[in-house]
């Protein structure tokens, strides 16, 4: 959600931090563009936190939207951060990895997280416009 590539950082006291330097070191971790990587990690930190509750916000109102099509379940009800989970009830004929397939033609991309369960995540590129889209696709798709 902070727009930082590779996905974390690591953030704690100086003794975490060189602990964590050791353990990734031992794992075969030694990446030489470390600091670039964490320049952007740092920049994300330092700019992007802010808006967080734009990303939660939108997972609630896309939660809400889902939560009231017949054929999908969310768990939880109210997302706790800017991810939304979903599993298809049992009534509905298309597995989670069709529904995926036929999302994408409207460009709503989301992550299958086994035969009948997604994963939906809001972001710094995603918009409310984006979150009408992909609530009609699911309604338009579910009710096929």
């Amino acid at each position: 959600g902070l727009c930082a590539p590779v996905g974390s950082v690591i953030c704690g006291t100086e003794e975490f931090i060189g602990r964590a330097l050791r353990v990734r070191k031992q794992s075969g971790g030694g990446l030489r563009q470390a600091g670039i990587l964490a320049a952007a990690g740092i920049v994300a930190l330092e700019t992007m936190v802010g808006r967080l509750a734009e990303d939660h916000a939108r997972a609630m109102l896309l939660a809400e939207k889902l939560s009231a099509l017949p054929g999908l379940q969310l768990d939880p009800a109210i997302p706790p951060s800017n991810m939304v989970f979903a599993t298809l009830h049992d009534k509905v004929r298309f597995s989670a990895a069709e529904v995926a397939d036929r999302l994408l033609t409207g460009k709503v991309r989301l992550g299958v997280v086994s035969e009948r369960g997604f994963r939906l995540v809001t972001h710094y590129w995603i918009t409310d416009e984006d979150i009408e889209l992909a609530a009609a696709m699911f309604r338009e798709i579910l009710s096929t």
